[in-house]
Order: structure tokens, then C-alpha cells, then sequence
């Protein structure tokens, strides 16, 4: 599998969870089966563990759908649908997008699959992973 297929299915999570907390109305069941087909439809490469990934953002989003339907749901406000997405669920969201980038990297290192569980490490555990290592210096140790 590509690091751009990891890229790729991160993104299409990052949009899911960015249309669920904007608008949980058009979230049926029908749409998260829509969206599981797209995405999960063709998973012939994918390994087990970034399947289960995958199927537990689907669960997180669910979950993100009746937080954000529900009539006792604050309102939104002004905020970023990542805010709105630490406010449903927090950090619980987040955990298996990291996972689902570590799985990637250490299937196919990227720089920017790198980036990614950085940037997302820093989310789920409120303190930075590798921080002043560079890619080359990462993919370095890592082979030496």
C-alpha cells in the first residue's frame, strides 16, 4: 500500500468528522454505510490493523453525530470543527487517525505520513512526538 493511500484515508476521515459535527442532521445511517463503502469498499491492500482503524472513526463519528444532534448539544458557535470535535469526544476521536498514521508510516515511511503523527500524536497526548527530529533523522535511527 501507498503512503498516499494512508494520506488519502486520513483525509477522508478528517472530512467525514468535519461534516458530521457541521451538520449531524445529514448523517443517517445510510450515509455512514455510503461512506464505509467508499472508503473501506476496496481493502484488498488494506492491513487488518488500519481496518479496525478505520471501523472505530466510523464508531467515533457516530458517536460525534449524536452528540452534535442531540437538543441538548451546545451550540457551536463560531468554532473550528476540530474544536467541535474535541468538545463531542476529545481525545478518544483523534486516537485511532493516529494509530491508522503509525500504521502507515511504519508500513510505507513518508515525510509526510511523519507529519501526520506528529501533528496528531501532539493532539491525542497533549505533548510533542519527536520533537527537533527531522524526517531523515527518524527514517535514520529507525534503519540503523
Amino acid at each position: 500500500m501507498s503512503a498516499g493511500r494512508y494520506l488519502g484515508l486520513l483525509a477522508s476521515v478528517d472530512d467525514l468528522y468535519r461534516a458530521v459535527v457541521t451538520e449531524p442532521e445529514g448523517w443517517t445511517e445510510q450515509a455512514f454505510a455510503d461512506w464505509a463503502g467508499d472508503v473501506l469498499g476496496d481493502v484488498a491492500d488494506l492491513p487488518r490493523p488500519a481496518h479496525r482503524e478505520l471501523r472505530r472513526c466510523l464508531q467515533a463519528a457516530r458517536k460525534l453525530r449524536g452528540f452534535w444532534a442531540s437538543p441538548q448539544a451546545p451550540s457551536p458557535g463560531d468554532g473550528d470543527w476540530r474544536s467541535l470535535v474535541d468538545v463531542g469526544l476529545g481525545a478518544r476521536a483523534w486516537r485511532p487517525t493516529l494509530e491508522l498514521a503509525r500504521i502507515g508510516l511504519d508500513e510505507v515511511p513518508d515525510p509526510e505520513l511523519f507529519d501526520e503523527v506528529k501533528n496528531r500524536f501532539r493532539v491525542v497526548h497533549s505533548e510533542r512526538w519527536m520533537e527537533g527530529v527531522d524526517f531523515a533523522a527518524w527514517l535514520a535511527a529507525r534503519e540503523g
